[in-house]
């Protein structure tokens, strides 16, 4: 009796932490939200989930929607097709072009990142302020014990500042759900920040005043700063939390995983730091721990300022495996911080910019009442793509110039204040600083000084780190064009190239000053036109092409002997005509058409040779007009409309709302994607055929078999 209401105890206990572990649980990611979230979207990525310009002649497995024909795109095959993190796009609920989406954008995405590096930072210097006492005597160098009440103070606060930052770790691992994290971490931090400050307080005030000669030390100070962090963490969170509130953005972090794993770096780095800073306390004498976690940040980001130096063996040999094991660690840090930075915003706001001037421009043609041609508005969708891009691209030189400056000479002017420097002294060691350089010959001997270092450093060095690669990309593109440049003036010029200037004067000479085009946009299409890739891949398929036209000619012949049959039978009288005769010309109407799907079918393969080579080699490949058109018409989705009168909404015009370029493409990507679905078309269409003759002659025979339409089936080639 006793055994078995023991189990029946158990199991209860066990049920009862399912329930409890599933309501805390948030819901997994799924198809279902992506294909949900896409839905959201339709307007927007209609070039992509429409076939435009086509009106089926024959049944399909399409949804024929207002005259459209849409398709079930899988996630997977959007995301390859354009140039942004989708997830992060599909999960707001305010879309690109419309008010405030990059503001909405940041905070959903960038500000739960800020907090993932403050959180771990804050706990780190908060462990080093409960440590390290908060009082030195400057003469003797003496550090005074703190009242009990500061010390309970900081402990509390600690502890807070742990909770709160456990709390956002499992909201980004997504353990838990988004709703109880965030409470929990923003109480905890504002609590936290309030036991800290407190704590200053009371000794700023009271502590400090009992004693004469007594000036406030490095752990004083790294209280400050650690109440300062708790409250902007709270504040990021707060804000976030008021996204969702508002109903910007579902209840979760805006993050991929990549994204997500920074914050275990962070973490890593910190403990590791902490770990450093007790240990080499220990080993090299005469310094605090507030002076060691200085050292520690010094040697981990390469700065080498030497004005702390171990003495002894076991001392240098502990610093050789901290270093290496640190630098690795903020090696992941900056790598993960500039793959964030680069693959989610930028591609992010470009959409957004082109958004914006693409309406504006059709608000513009709508209130002059103007007319336009596909030509036109094809090079005006690049000019204001190629404009956004060139902006977006002077406004992030701007950008790091600004961090650059500021971090430069703000930081210059602090430790001009705090140190007693002059104010080019000051800049002269920051420069130093920031290019990892260090001398050796300015270093921060204050407590505040060193504290200031040690958040100015952390924030300043992995932050240049990216700026200078940043900056190293677009000079090496600039180095390529001015050698390019160069190359045209010193060496004679080639065979292409004076093809290129051939074809540029006529098109100068055909347009005159009708249509103004960016000179960019045209000298690209030329380079396109002129690909070796293309004539090459011509010459190669001449033959496949030559099969083909063979394969046409054939049922040709066989459809003009059915036409010569039918008229020879209608002469003569209609009841001489057996039902054999009507049947064999049904095969062959049959059997011609199936052939044509079957020719279709290898075109389509054909065209997918040199999309395929473009999508591995060039997959920022753009093409010109001339080739969409080509590609348009081997698909059969037909030519974009000459003109447009009153709402911008036809198919397939290159400013109005089915353009592809409207849209952040990668174009040799969403052409794969549209080939794919018209040989999927194709397949599915024959299948239907080969169904509705098995169940013909099904009937015919008396049987009654039921067999899988092609509708039904799906293919897909999602990776799971």
């Amino acid at each position: 009796m006793f055994d078995i209401s023991k189990s029946s105890s158990t199991s209860s206990f066990k049920d009862a932490l399912k329930r409890a572990s599933s309501s805390l649980r948030p819901q997994p990611l799924n198809d279902k939200r992506a294909i949900e979230s896409i839905q959201h979207y339709q307007d927007i990525l209609s070039p992509i989930l429409v076939d435009t310009h086509q009106t089926p002649k024959s049944k399909n497995n399409n949804k024929h929607v207002g005259g459209e024909t849409r398709r079930k795109v899988t996630p997977i095959a959007i995301k390859h097709a354009l140039d942004i993190p989708l997830e992060s796009i599909l999960n707001l609920y305010v879309r690109p072009g419309e008010p405030h989406f990059v503001m909405w954008f940041l905070i959903s995405s960038y500000f739960p990142l800020t907090a993932a590096c403050l959180g771990p930072l804050s706990n780190m210097i908060s462990i080093i302020a409960l440590i390290e006492h908060w009082r030195v005597d400057v003469k003797t160098g003496y550090y005074h014990p703190d009242p009990k009440k500061v010390v309970i103070l900081n402990a509390m606060s600690l502890a807070l500042g742990l909770i709160g930052n456990i709390s956002l770790l499992m909201n980004f691992s997504r353990s838990v759900k988004y709703l109880i994290t965030q409470c929990i971490s923003i109480f905890s931090w504002f609590c936290a920040c309030m036991l800290l400050v407190a704590g200053i307080l009371i000794t700023n005030y009271q502590a400090l005043d009992d004693f004469s000669n007594i000036e406030r030390s490095e752990g004083f100070y790294f209280a400050c700063f650690t109440a300062a962090y708790y409250f902007i963490c709270m504040m990021i969170l707060l804000i976030n939390f008021a996204g969702y509130r508002l109903n910007k953005y579902p209840p979760t972090f805006n993050l991929d995983q990549k994204q997500r794993t920074l914050m275990v770096y962070t973490i890593m780095f910190s403990a590791w730091s902490v770990a450093g800073a007790v240990a080499l306390a220990h080993l090299i004498k005469e310094i605090s721990y507030g002076s060691a976690l200085y050292y520690c940040i010094v040697s981990i980001l390469t700065i080498g300022l030497g004005d702390i130096t171990p003495k002894t063996s076991g001392a240098k040999v502990v610093v050789l495996i901290f270093s290496l094991v640190g630098v690795l660690i903020m090696g992941l840090i900056v790598a993960t911080l500039r793959s964030v930075i680069l693959s989610s915003a930028a591609p992010a706001v470009f959409w957004n910019d082109t958004e914006i001037k693409r309406r504006k421009y059709i608000d513009k043609l709508m209130q002059m009442h103007k007319t336009i041609t596909p030509e036109e508005s094809f090079h005006k969708i690049r000019q204001i793509r190629n404009q956004v891009k060139t902006i977006r691209t002077n406004i992030g030189l701007l950008m790091t110039l600004l961090v650059f400056f500021g971090f430069w000479l703000i930081g210059g002017m602090i430790f001009h204040y705090i140190e007693g420097w002059t104010y080019f002294h000051s800049i002269y060691f920051c420069f130093l600083c920031l290019l990892t350089i260090g001398y050796g010959d300015y270093a921060p001997r204050t407590s505040l000084g060193r504290v200031f270092f040690i958040s100015w450093a952390i924030g300043a060095v992995p932050l240049m780190t990216i700026l200078v690669s940043n900056v190293g990309d677009e000079l090496y593109d600039t180095s390529n064009q001015l050698s390019e440049w160069f190359s045209k003036w010193l060496f004679q010029p080639d065979n292409a190239y004076e093809e290129k200037k051939a074809i540029k004067r006529e098109i100068k000479e055909e347009r005159g000053d009708d249509v103004t085009v960016n000179s960019a946009i045209l000298a690209e299409e030329l380079r396109d036109d002129l690909d070796l890739t293309l004539h090459e891949y011509g010459a190669d398929n001449a033959s496949s092409w030559k099969v083909e036209e063979e394969l046409e000619h054939e049922i040709s012949e066989l459809d003009g002997s059915s036409e010569q049959s039918n008229s020879g039978a209608n002469r003569s009288v209609m009841s001489q005509e057996t039902t054999q005769s009507i049947k064999l010309r049904k095969v062959q109407r049959k059997i011609s058409n199936r052939a044509r799907r079957h020719i279709e079918v290898l075109k389509y393969l054909e065209q997918l040779k040199p999309l395929i080579s473009d999508c591995v080699t060039n997959p920022m490949k753009k093409y010109t007009l001339k080739q969409w058109h080509e590609f348009f018409e081997i698909l059969e989705l037909g030519d974009p409309p000459q003109d447009i009168a009153g709402e911008i909404q036809n198919d397939g015009f290159w400013l109005g709302e089915y353009s592809p370029l409207r849209l952040p493409l990668k174009e040799p990507n969403f052409m794969v994607l549209k080939v794919y679905n018209k040989i999927e078309e194709t397949v599915a269409q024959l299948i239907d055929e080969e169904i509705d003759d098995l169940k013909m002659m099904n009937n015919q025979e008396g049987e009654e078999v039921k067999p899988p339409a092609a509708s039904d089936r799906k293919v897909q080639f999602d990776d799971k």
